[in-house]
């Protein structure tokens, strides 16, 4: 049931025309009555999953609240653990039997091992599901979030469904609160919410899904691919993966506002960053940030020691690649983009005292880098990214490129194209904020008038079919 689907339609005019008729009171069962259906829909065989996993949650979570304080540490780390076992299961292992343990017992004992040992689907949003009952148990803990606890906020805390697939990942003190206000539908919060599900429809369905198809071909190893496929594919995945996750995120921001709820926003012009640092400041928002509070602040020295402070964020990067996939190109790509963090925050101190390049420079620098590292991102494995790159790069591809080549190529990606000159000219201007001050200057008719426009023109490209969100895969 996706956000950019008829089912999902009919299911969310269904919940809202209960929501509304519900009394107050119930309204919190209804949404996780609903919320569990529509986690069930995509397959049925792991509905149960969340509801075990929210259930040892709340119990650890009373254990650590009303353990001896000398005892709650190890409760603590014991919570941690039973909220990862399903994930490490069902996400990670078969990458450590056929990229670790196979291999290494092939290497040292002869051992013959198949490539897959479970061959069981993956739950929808696990890795999501698993973040958001960390940030509880330990928020808890430590003090942040100090409201009784409660069952029944927790499951609509996980459940809430425009979250729950996909993010955003929420602290208990951003969603538990509004939840509890009663959860009121509001005109005044109705336009803005089609206002932002309305962006993120165009983002899918116009520039994520019709450039995904060129960045799949260049990907491809038995295609007659050209130096121009690798270069499209090079500029146009970027644009791909952020319109599809930010899409998804502003219609998740869009159904829950027209709730009553406001969700933090996840993305902040992340292509216009000037450093790496920076880029992770604006890309994912509440992703890093869950890695920087419960992952890199808890490594030894990540306060007081500044060698220790750089390996950290190299561990802590390395993570979050863990965390995108169970693959080693994810480990790879992680891992690099922890160590140009590093390496930026030792040129930043050594260059403290010279003449800064100019922003625009640092901008365009920081892209190509993000861009050339989503290539390992982007690649199911090392041969696939080397062969995309050596397409890219090698002087053998290069010297092919001719002009009538780069002409004839241009023209028929003539639509591709414009999109990736589009989308880096409204780049800077794209933030949910100004969307929803939009509808305030711009009144209701006019805003109307520009939400059903946006619609046609999402149902019109979009209507050959679309794809599902690639963070629906981690």
């Amino acid at each position: 049931m996706l956000f950019n689907s008829f089912p999902f339609l009919i299911f969310f005019a269904a919940y809202l025309a209960v929501h509304i008729a519900c009394p107050v009171r119930w309204r919190i069962w209804w949404l996780i009555i609903a919320s569990a259906y529509f986690y069930g829909y995509w397959n049925w065989n792991y509905v149960w999953l969340p509801f075990v996993l929210i259930g040892s949650t709340f119990l650890m979570t009373s254990w650590v609240l009303n353990a001896e304080v000398k005892n709650r540490k190890a409760i603590l780390g014991l919570g941690v653990v039973m909220a990862l076992l399903p994930l490490l299961f069902f996400k990670y292992t078969n990458f450590i039997w056929s990229d670790v343990a196979g291999p290494l017992g092939n290497w040292m004992f002869g051992w013959q091992y198949n490539s897959e040992l479970l061959s069981w689907s993956r739950p929808l949003g696990i890795s999501f599901i698993t973040f958001t009952l960390l940030a509880f148990l330990i928020d808890y803990y430590t003090g942040r979030y100090r409201a009784p606890l409660s069952l029944k906020w927790l499951l609509g805390y996980v459940l809430f469904f425009p979250h729950l697939i996909s993010g955003p990942i929420l602290r208990p003190h951003e969603l538990i609160p509004q939840l509890q206000r009663g959860l009121h539908v509001r005109l005044k919060s109705i336009l803005p919410g089609l206002a932002l599900i309305t962006v993120g429809l165009v983002k899918k369905m116009v520039f994520a899904d019709q450039l995904g198809a060129d960045v799949s071909y260049a990907y491809m190893p038995d295609t007659d691919r050209q130096w121009f496929d690798f270069l499209l594919a090079y500029y146009a995945f970027p644009v791909q993966i952020y319109c599809d996750l930010s899409g998804y995120t502003d219609i998740a921001l869009g159904l829950a506002r027209i709730l009553g709820v406001h969700l933090p926003r996840n993305f902040m012009q992340p292509y216009c960053a000037p450093s790496f640092t920076e880029f992770w400041q604006r890309w994912h928002i509440t992703l890093s940030h869950w890695f920087r509070d419960y992952v890199f602040l808890y490594l030894p020295g990540s306060r007081r020691n500044y060698g220790k402070a750089l390996r950290n964020v190299v561990i802590t990067m390395t993570l979050t690649g863990v965390w995108h996939g169970a693959s080693m190109t994810f480990v790879v790509w992680g891992a690099l983009n922890g160590l140009q963090m590093a390496l930026e925050r030792l040129i930043k101190r050594a260059w403290r005292k010279r003449k800064p390049v100019p922003r625009l420079l640092r901008q365009l620098f920081t892209f190509h880098l993000v861009a050339l590292l989503l290539v390992l991102f982007r690649a199911s494995d090392f041969s696939m990214a080397f062969g995309v790159l050596k397409g890219l790069f090698s002087p053998s591809s290069i010297a092919m490129v001719s002009g009538d080549l780069l002409a004839n190529a241009s023209v028929s990606h003539a639509f591709q194209i414009s999109l990736i000159i589009l989308f880096f000219l409204l780049h800077p201007w794209d933030d949910n904020r100004r969307v929803i001050a939009a509808c305030r200057l711009l009144g209701t008719r006019l805003t109307m008038g520009l939400i059903i426009m946006g619609l046609v023109l999402s149902i019109t490209v979009g209507i050959n079919g679309t794809t599902q969100f690639i963070y629906f895969d981690f």
